[in-house]
């Protein structure tokens, strides 16, 4: 159902679609045929104003309305470019999500799962009418193909050209570096099922900004030296340190060896990044 957007205002921004999980306690207080609403106000609705077996979502400066039919999918018409964040009350649920990188022109689809106060961008693929950066895909790997250079995402074939640049942050990855579970967004251009990449950029789990790239590490360990908890290393060129307050995933910090892959996370100091998470690849 589309969104009615406020009085006097054109209908020239961007359309959302999408559809929305409930897990957790929400999704044993509501049956999965029973609609939600999906409001958007300027301002966060208090939790007793929401209906009954609805769920509501906020959009900072907007006044559209929408509600979710009893499929879980809704549109959202006359979104406004740049970033839009989304407050998801009701139902036990009181979550933050922000959708980063509108343009006017922009189809964007996405999936969200909801519980309690986490909201979690599954998919996002966005379609650009305009001039803008064209097609988009957002989601995990699920396949690789590593002889004909393509991606299996979100049911989408992703043909990724050895002209397309794939990035982490500010680090250039190689199409070898791609692993299956890795969160991309794609850029290119798409015919059916099959997106043309132009460009691709590996995020790490809720990602949709740049804003943290420079303090994100992903690559192999060398120069490891130091004993646990206090070790140093470098990754990517950068020297890392970590300390008793660091967060080791898939691992423990007995188990870094030189040219095991890591991605890390940190605080930089000078030209050291101080690990606060040091995930085995």
């Amino acid at each position: 159902m589309s969104a009615t957007g406020p009085t006097g205002t054109s209908q020239n921004g961007a359309v959302i679609s999408g559809r929305v999980t409930m897990t957790g306690s929400a999704a044993t207080s509501i049956s999965t045929t029973t609609p939600l609403a999906l409001v958007v106000l300027p301002v966060a609705l208090p939790r007793a104003n929401s209906a009954a077996g609805s769920v509501t979502v906020t959009i900072v400066g907007t006044g559209a309305t929408t509600t979710i039919d009893g499929n879980g999918s809704f549109t959202l018409d006359n979104v406004p470019p740049g970033s839009v964040q989304l407050h998801f009350q009701g139902r036990g649920v009181d979550a933050m999500l922000t959708i980063a990188g509108i343009e006017a022109a922009d189809h964007i689809s996405i999936a969200v799962t909801l519980n309690g106060s986490n909201a979690r961008l599954d998919t996002r693929e966005k379609t650009n009418n305009g001039n803008g950066n064209g097609n988009q895909v957002n989601g995990r790997i699920d396949a690789i193909d590593a002889g004909a250079r393509t991606l299996r995402v979100n049911g989408m074939t992703v043909m990724v050209p050895t002209s397309a640049l794939i990035r982490h942050g500010n680090q250039t990855f190689a199409f070898a570096d791609l692993r299956v579970g890795d969160h991309i967004e794609v850029k290119g251009s798409r015919n059916g099922t099959t997106v043309t990449a132009s460009e691709i950029k590996v995020e790490t789990e809720g990602d949709d900004e740049d804003d943290d790239d420079d303090n994100e590490l992903r690559g192999a360990v060398s120069a490891l030296s130091g004993s646990c908890p206090a070790v140093s290393f470098v990754v990517a060129g950068t020297k890392v340190m970590t300390s008793a307050i660091t967060r080791f995933e898939d691992g423990s910090c007995s188990g870094l060896r030189n040219d095991v892959r890591v991605e890390v996370d940190g605080t930089r100091v000078g030209d050291t990044l101080m690990a606060t998470k040091v995930e085995f690849d």
